[in-house]
């Protein structure tokens, strides 16, 4: 069993996943966020002392989604959209974004753990 130290030196942050997206008929490529991007997202979602929900998963989409690009300008003009996370409020279906933002925060390490037996037993 490799130990701690061995596993953090050999990790690669460098993850992208797959996602189907049944109603367009392909596969989003999406990836991790940093702790940078996270806080970046909460910001620009952040009116006067209040997160805006619904654009705090669009600006995590427009981060971590790699393809499609949402800061796309054809896409953008296409959806008529002032910024990335505007363009995916307009493109995409509210239960979408829903199971994108939860792929990609899994992706960054948010989420349960699966407990094994092992783990119980320590």
């Amino acid at each position: 069993m490799a130990s701690a130290l061995q596993a953090l030196l050999g990790a690669s942050k460098d993850i992208k996943e797959e996602v189907n997206m049944k109603r367009l008929g392909v596969k989003f490529t999406i990836r991790p966020l940093s702790f940078e991007e996270i806080k970046r997202a909460g910001d620009q979602a952040t009116i006067g002392d209040k997160l805006d929900d619904q654009l705090h998963n669009a600006a995590i989409i427009a981060l971590g989604c790699v393809d499609p690009a949402f800061n796309d300008k054809s896409l953008r003009e296409h959806y008529e959209a002032t910024d990335s996370a505007d363009c995916v409020i307009k493109a995409l279906m509210p239960g979408e974004v829903t199971r994108l933002v939860g792929k990609i925060l899994a992706l960054s390490g948010y989420g349960k753990e699966e407990e094994t037996i092992e783990d119980v037993k320590n």
